[in-house]
């Protein structure tokens, strides 16, 4: 009855040993090998940076120059009429903010790659009078 005991203390003793062994070895062939970085965000997944549009009777305030990316352009309006923006370009088609009165702001919120948009408020004659501005990217 006693061998019995210990052959199955023996057998247990073992598939301990086994288990740790296993853990260990799993533990350090993981720590071993470097982590893959995560792929990177579609630039419509990417967070946007901001841009401050001043929108003034008749004039647009923005940077002339961007790197490709995304954006979201606040127009703010600091002139006494109404006033929005409009953004026409390489893979932007007519996208525009809705009208806001003196004091307000929108969002609009694009992604810019190489090339040259035209940036313009389409309110009324505004951009006839001034109320344009080309902005290259790249």
């Amino acid at each position: 009855m006693r061998g019995n005991d210990a052959s199955r203390g023996a057998a247990a003793l073992l598939g301990t040993a086994a288990l740790v062994a296993g853990l260990c070895g799993g533990a350090s062939a993981a720590a071993a090998a470097p982590a893959a970085p995560p792929p990177a965000p579609a630039a419509a997944e990417q967070p946007a940076r901001h841009v401050l549009v001043t929108m003034v009777d008749y004039r647009l305030l923005l940077p002339a120059h961007l790197p490709p990316g995304r954006y979201t352009f606040r127009a703010v309006n600091r002139g006494i009429a109404p006033h929005a923006l409009e953004i026409k370009g390489p893979g932007v088609a007519d996208e525009r903010t809705i009208t806001v009165r003196t004091g307000a702001s929108a969002d609009l919120t694009v992604t810019l790659t190489r090339g040259t948009y035209d940036f313009w408020c389409p309110v009324g004659n505004h951009r006839q009078v001034g109320m344009q501005r080309y902005v290259h990217v790249g």
